[in-house]
């Protein structure tokens, strides 16, 4: 038995190049037993697993080196060959004559250059049932042949075994087989870095390999011909790649079944027939075209709407179909440059999520090139899937599709603000392409997306479509009209083939939005304006809210201006200041939004109400309600200020925080406030902020305090546009049940001083008012007869000019103008309000001069009297006081030589009193005497001396 396998197995090593189809069955089944016998008998060792060799050939028909890139070769040859180790010399013959390999070999994958890629639709294909048949040749058919193998085994080599074109299994792109005494399958797959490999795996433990020589045929019909294969047309299955950067290097790894985690690696270059070989890399890029075409289409033609977006590529693939062509190059970079306009849209991150490093699969370090992922299925979430893309390549029969992700912010490829994935697939044929976008937001939020190093694979048309609907991701320009996009597009040929192509492509915005007639140019600006008090009962503590809102198609909110009633004042009492070093410290940067959040800049205490904004195009804005108010000192010449802070953290975007500080200015003779803002950024690192709904809750309890006047009112405001258009949009406003507020305030008057007549007495008035009163809309107070105006002591009277110089209330007086000094107690107030009173000209409205109580403090007020005679009596008015809540004040008068009274009598032989009118804000009137109070006779006591 010995003796006859020996004979037979003699007679196959004599015929290395022996074809299976000239190999008797009885003849394969005897080798079969002896591989068996001889892997039975000499157990190998693997300690010196590896290659031996590697190296391969690009040819064109004459043999010589093929260069031309994006050309199809005549034949592309591999051949490696792994170590071995001489059997043991007690080994039973013959099989000591043989070397034994170091160790079995389990699986090998050859890594081919990238850009060469094969087209498996250029022959028949071939059935697995077919290609394990007996002999295979009879049952293949001819056609599929793509090409030779030698197989290289301890004691003989095996070929030209043919290499069949097999219809691929699941999880490959391609296949092909040898039948050579067992089959052998390769399989073409798609790498994580985007080559194509050819692999054979688990490979027979009984087969004793020692090397493979594989031969494709560039055009498998040339060589068929030669075989009388006659049939098959002319289709070209290989490609050079496009780009003629240096040689192209070819990758092995192989492990064993006795160590499977050993792998071990070699390489070649590709080289010319000389020896020593010079290294090649293609040439003839200047022969390779790259024309591609470009289109771009919004799925919304209507203005300041939101859109979505397809964006179209397609490549000719003539030259990758014809046989004595030159393909098209591959795209190695695309950057599409949006137009202005066509911005992103804040209403998108709602409900949006993102997609992390770990859930995409990259494997690349964050911000660093190039950008690598793994071949693991994506696990972004659907929340932060925005759009689809479709390919279609010439070197697959079925397209692929598949999905573009929103990238996490700061956490991805770029360490960018914006990115996104786009991942393209066919898991049935292990295809998975991951593709990094970068997105910059320039200056106007134009955006500009570009993808790098994309994958040396043929495309014939790249589709990519981001989604529609109200949250779509982007928002059409304001404007009707025509706006072109330019797309910039890198061949891997370049730059031999010349500088980057640019496309451009034109949208359309045909409508205004919701199918209005289009805008007008400037677009209109017309914002409404609604609020008030949330409990509008007068005199009551309430919050107090606004909102204002603009249409789609109309200007852009740049600042707000807004002028509550007279009378809607805010209690102050109790609140610190947030201070300025907070203020100063509230971070824009991106991804500082989420810091503020977590621990405001501001102290709790100085809180004061929120703010809510709505953002983005359509009828379902973003709305964010991060936004606190908080008091703040003096600001821009305004005694106060109010800091909105609004951390700008929306879905997966954190940009930071947005702060609008607005100068509170109180009108000096009525209170009403009027808060002025500083400009409302409009976009943020490139992203518009897009405001369509801004709405203010002053809610911090006991904060907002209605007026007690029940006269309907209005709230007024001013609001800016963007582009300088001004509206003045306004609210009615009015409170009620001012019936139930109680008026019954007291004033007191003493003179001080001599008491005879001629004599310059002191005036000292004393207010008292009750809490929860209406408060005191208009005072008139008439003097005795027994008390009149001292002209002579008139010494200098404030001018009007003089009275709002510089900081204003007087501080522009000169000081022989101050006659008395005057006090107010408020509970809105932490300390009372006080400062001199001036002598003050009307400007010729009145005979006298008017008196004015200048009061500082936390704020600044005006108390301005009308002084007049009535019937030979004094008479002081002061007719429009605010409505603001007083406790008590106190208006003291100086006397003597500087004093504006003079006795016209003695006051203490007469008892004196003073008429006392006032009108409460709700309608009220108290009409009462007010006995002066002096100091008479000897002991010094007061007395009061009425009539």
């Amino acid at each position: 038995m010995i003796k006859e396998t020996t004979a037979k197995m003699t007679t196959i090593m004599t015929n290395t190049h022996l074809s299976p189809r000239k190999v008797p069955l009885r003849v394969l089944g005897a080798l079969c037993a002896a591989l068996v016998a001889l892997a039975i008998v000499a157990a190998p060792t693997y300690a010196a697993f590896g290659f031996e060799s590697f190296d391969g050939t690009y040819q064109d028909p004459g043999g010589n080196p093929y260069t031309q890139a994006g050309g199809h070769p005549d034949k592309v040859t591999t051949d490696f060959r792994f170590n071995t180790t001489p059997a043991p010399p007690d080994s039973a013959f013959p099989f000591n004559l043989f070397p034994i390999p170091d160790g079995q070999v389990k699986d090998v994958h050859v890594g081919l250059p990238g850009g060469l890629v094969g087209d498996p639709t250029a022959t028949p294909k071939c059935s697995i049932n077919d290609l394990s048949a007996k002999p295979a040749t009879q049952l293949c058919p001819p056609a599929s042949q793509v090409g030779q193998a030698y197989l290289h085994l301890t004691f003989t080599t095996l070929g030209p075994l043919p290499i069949f074109n097999m219809a691929p299994k699941n999880g490959s792109v391609a296949e092909f087989g040898i039948n050579a005494i067992v089959v052998v399958r390769l399989a073409a797959t798609v790498g994580s870095d985007n080559t194509v490999s050819i692999s054979s795996v688990e490979t027979s433990e009984g087969l004793p390999l020692a090397g493979l020589t594989t031969e494709f045929w560039g055009v498998p019909a040339d060589h068929l011909a030669e075989l009388g294969v006659t049939e098959l047309e002319r289709k070209p299955l290989l490609r050079m790649p496009t780009s003629c950067t240096g040689p192209l290097q070819t990758t092995i790894t192989a492990n064993q079944w006795e160590d499977p985690a050993n792998f071990q690696t070699a390489s070649f270059l590709s080289h010319d027939n000389e020896v020593p070989p010079n290294p090649l890399g293609d040439t003839g890029c200047e022969n390779v075209q790259f024309t591609p075409s470009v289109s771009l289409q919004t799925t919304s033609h209507q203005a300041d709407s939101p859109t979505g977006l397809d964006v179209s590529i397609k490549v000719p693939s003539e030259g990758f179909k014809n046989p004595d062509g030159v393909s098209q190059a591959d795209i190695r970079k695309v950057k599409l440059a949006l137009p202005q306009g066509l911005s992103l849209n804040p209403s998108a991150a709602g409900g949006l999520g993102s997609c992390t490093p770990q859930e995409i699969g990259l494997t690349s370090a964050v911000g660093t090139a190039p950008v690598r992922f793994d071949k693991a299925p994506v696990a972004c979430p659907e929340s932060s899937k925005i759009g689809t893309v479709q390919v279609k390549s010439p070197a697959l029969e079925e397209g692929l599709g598949g999905s573009v992700y929103l990238a996490k912010q700061q956490d991805n490829p770029f360490d960018s603000l914006l990115a996104m994935y786009a991942v393209v697939e066919a898991p049935d044929r292990g295809v998975r392409i991951k593709l990094a976008g970068q997105i910059e937001a320039g200056e106007g939020g134009q955006l500009t997306t570009t993808f790098d190093e994309n994958p040396q694979l043929p495309v014939e048309e790249f589709d990519l479509k981001l989604n529609g609907g109200p949250r779509a991701s982007l928002r059409t320009p304001d404007q009707c009209g025509e706006y072109s996009a330019a797309m910039e597009l890198t061949p891997w040929s370049a730059p031999e083939s010349g500088p980057p192509v640019t496309r451009t492509s034109s949208i359309a915005v045909t409508s205004g939005p919701g199918g209005s007639p289009c805008p007008s140019s400037p677009a209109g600006f017309d914002p409404k304006l609604s609020g008030g008090s949330q409990n509008p009962v007068a005199g009551a503590y309430s919050p107090f809210g606004l909102r204002l809102t603009r249409e789609d198609g109309t200007q852009q909110i740049g600042s707000l201006d807004v002028s509550p009633p007279q009378g809607v004042l805010a209690k102050l009492a109790g609140i610190p200041y947030c201070p300025d070093a907070a203020l100063a410290s509230v971070s824009s940067a991106a991804g500082a939004g989420a810091a503020q959040l977590a621990s405001p800049s501001c102290p709790a205490a100085s809180q004061v109400g929120t703010v809510t904004v709505g953002d983005g195009a359509g009828s379902n804005p973003l709305y964010v309600d991060t936004g606190k108010i908080y008091l703040a000192g003096p600001y821009k010449g305004a005694p106060l200020s109010l800091a909105v802070i609004a951390p700008a953290v929306a879905g997966p975007f954190d940009l930071g925080s947005v702060m609008v500080r607005n100068a509170v200015r109180v009108n000096p003779e009525t209170a009403q406030i009027t808060t002025v803002s500083d400009p409302i950024p409009s976009i943020l690192h490139g992203i518009p902020l897009d405001l369509r709904d801004i709405r203010v809750n002053l809610n911090r309890d006991q904060f907002t305090l209605n007026p007690t006047s029940c006269e309907p009112m209005q709230i007024g405001s001013k609001v800016t546009s963007l582009g300088g258009a001004v509206a003045t949009p306004s609210e009615r406003f009015q409170v009620g049940d001012c019936e139930r507020l109680g008026f019954k305030p007291q004033l007191a008057i003493a003179l001080a001083g001599p008491t005879h007549r001629a004599a310059h007495p002191r005036l000292r008035a004393t207010l008292r008012a009750r809490k929860g009163d209406a408060d005191i809309g208009g005072v008139s107070v008439l003097l005795p007869k027994s008390e009149l105006l001292e002209n002579a002591h008139i010494r200098t009277v404030c001018t009007r000019v003089q009275f709002t110089a510089g900081a204003g209330g007087g501080a522009g007086c000169p000081a022989g103008s101050i006659y008395g000094y005057a006090k107010a107690w408020s509970p809105l107030l932490d300390q009372p309000l006080q400062g001199p009173v001036y002598l003050r000209s009307n400007g010729g409205e009145r005979e006298l001069p008017d008196l004015v109580a200048s009061l500082g403090g936390q704020i600044h007020l005006d108390l301005v009297g009308y002084i007049d005679a009535v019937k030979a009596r004094l008479r002081t008015r002061f007719l429009n006081t605010p409505d603001a809540p007083v406790e008590k004040f106190v208006l003291t008068m100086q006397g003597g030589k500087k004093g504006l009274l003079a006795n016209n009598t003695d006051i203490c032989r007469e008892r004196q009193s003073a008429s006392v009118q006032m009108d409460g804000q709700n309608g009220k009137v108290r009409d009462f005497r007010s006995p002066l109070q002096v100091k008479c006779g000897q002991s010094g006591k007061s007395a009061r001396l009425g009539r």
